[in-house]
């Protein structure tokens, strides 16, 4: 709000309702020098500046003035209207207040620097000011002292004190700090004297300290509290501890390392043993023992941590047999190509005349020649065991079979006279090309169908009595027959006509997916046939003997 009788900001009409008086004109100031605003106002800046600043100056503005209360006050003089805008006012008189504060400031430090020196001299002759008095004792002892009076400030008297004493303080603390680290060295060269190591408790450090001569005759030492002790016991623990790991780490690499030349020098052994053409393809460990048993690379890496002489061997026999994968196939093409078969009966001669027909097999030959010779003679195994169980596979179906015909013939008939009877079987027809296979299924049916009938006729409708007669043993085993004999009875039921087309044709798909199965894990029996392998070349280097200087701890590992 506006006053009656004064006027309003800059573009503010008075309300209405408030009763008007005539504007006063402004009259000349008492005072000459007091400068005079212009009707139109002051055209240049500085000068505004300059009469308001006479205005706050005449008002008694001084640097801690606020400018709500200055407003107040100065509002209702004519120097008021300087500037047009309340802003200019403002900004005008924080000027003006920062240049006041500065000058006070520096008529401060000026009186400051002038009075420091008396002050520091009077401080420092008197011994009852320590780095710890405080301000208010010092103005009891220093209140009649003429030097101390002549700071009339209280403020500047205490600032100027409390620099002195912060100058005490940092010395003092760098006196402690001195002596401390002294004391701290004086421990360790104890700690050093005593042998204290990484496994030394603390218990025993502190009392290796205190009972020593030097914390008893050193009267600083001995002010050393428990808690730097404790500081530099660790200090000196972590020291140690580090030196004791740095050397179990060296001596663990060390050991690695000797494991590592171990195991290069067992397969520089295996390498030689492959360039002298005594490690091949499909080598065993029980044909390569003799030959290493007794060699010093050998017998070192016996009882070491990582990968045993064994496994070492079964890498180097596997890198052999993937070297050999991509040559077998050429070679088996090339004996197709030949019309050669083999067979279990072949020899490495015969095998050799073939391939030394082509310059190419001619080479493989040469370096691969008796590994070659092993892989193809396993392959042939490996096929006549699978024919074999397959031949063994369609006997056990035409036995089956003969007992949906065995009321057709008679028990004793012979095998001539029985065929035209079975032969429209398709079990029979199976085995078209081997009848000898025939007989030995037609024979085994027939000793099966008599052992049958006598242990019908031996039992002679008195099982019970004959059970409580008989041993356990002969008890459980008829047991087992008739159990049997009710399998059989399952099998005719289910070989019944009505049933038979049925049977057959699921025969003949568990025959094509057993054959497709086979074909399959051809792989697969080879890698059982090595693993038996392997598994038997374990048991000899188990059983192998050891040299004297094997130590005890590798006989043990021999043994887990």
């Amino acid at each position: 709000m506006v006053r009656p009788g004064l006027p309003g900001p800059v573009g503010q009409s008075l309300p209405n309702n408030l009763p008007t008086a005539p504007t006063p004109v402004p009259q000349r100031p008492l005072n000459p020098d007091e400068p005079v605003v212009p009707t139109n106002g002051f055209a240049i800046h500085e000068e505004a500046e300059k009469a308001f600043w006479y205005l706050l100056k005449k008002a008694g503005v001084g640097p801690d003035s606020v400018w709500e209360e200055t407003i107040r006050a100065i509002i209702t003089d004519p120097l008021y209207k300087s500037f047009n805008s309340m802003a200019e006012r403002k900004e005008s008189w924080q000027k003006y207040v920062e240049t006041l504060k500065k000058k006070e400031a520096e008529e401060k430090e000026a009186r400051m620097n002038k009075q420091r020196p008396a002050i520091k001299n009077l401080l420092k002759g008197n011994p009852n000011v320590f780095h710890y008095t405080s301000f208010e004792t010092a103005d009891q002892v220093f209140a009649q002292h003429p030097i101390w009076q002549q700071v009339r400030i209280e403020s500047e008297r205490r600032q100027l004190f409390l620099e002195y004493i912060s100058d005490l303080q940092q010395r003092e603390q760098t006196r402690l700090r001195e002596m401390r680290g002294r004391n701290m060295e004086k421990v360790v060269g104890i700690f050093k004297k005593h042998e204290v190591d990484a496994l030394t408790r603390w218990r025993d450090a502190l009392k290796m300290v205190l009972e020593s001569e030097e914390w008893k005759e050193d009267q600083e030492l001995s002010q050393l509290p428990q808690l730097d002790i404790l500081l530099a016991f660790e200090d000196y623990s972590k020291i140690k501890s580090g030196e004791y790991e740095s050397a179990v780490k060296i001596a663990e690499q060390a050991r690695m390392q000797k494991y590592r030349q171990a195991r290069e020098g067992f397969r520089a052994l295996l390498g030689g043993l492959k360039s002298n053409g005594k490690l091949l393809s499909g080598t065993k460990w029980k044909e390569i023992y003799p030959l290493i048993s007794e060699d010093d690379r050998y017998l070192k890496l016996l009882g070491t941590p990582g990968s045993t002489p064994l496994e070492l061997f079964w890498d180097a026999v596997d890198e052999l047999d993937l070297a050999l994968e991509s040559k077998v196939k050429d070679v088996g093409k090339y004996l197709s190509s030949r019309s050669f078969q083999f067979t279990e009966q072949t020899t490495t001669e015969q095998l050799e005349t073939v391939l030394r027909e082509d310059g190419k097999m001619s080479k493989m030959f040469d370096t691969d020649g008796l590994g070659l010779y092993r892989y193809f003679h396993e392959q042939a195994a490996h096929q006549r065991r699978k024919t074999e169980k397959l031949q063994r596979r369609m006997q056990d179906d035409l036995r089956y079979a003969l007992k949906r015909k065995a009321h057709k013939f008679d028990i004793d008939a012979p095998y001539e006279e029985v065929v035209p009877i079975i032969q429209d079987l398709p079990e029979f027809k199976a085995l078209e090309n081997d009848d000898e296979a025939r007989k030995i299924a037609f024979s085994k049916f027939v000793k099966r169908q008599k052992e049958k009938m006598r242990e019908v006729h031996s039992d002679d409708g008195s099982t019970s009595s004959r059970k409580r007669k008989e041993p356990y043993g002969t008890r459980m085993r008829d047991h087992d027959r008739e159990r049997e004999r009710s399998r059989e009875k399952d099998r005719d039921d289910r070989y019944s006509s009505r049933h038979r087309d049925r049977d057959y044709a699921r025969r003949r798909d568990d025959r094509d997916r057993d054959r497709e199965r086979d074909k399959r894990s051809g792989r697969r029996e080879d890698d059982k046939e090595k693993d038996r392998s392997r598994k038997k070349d374990e048991d000899v280097e188990m059983k192998s003997p050891v040299k004297e200087t094997v130590s005890p701890m590798v006989m043990l590992y021999l043994l887990i």
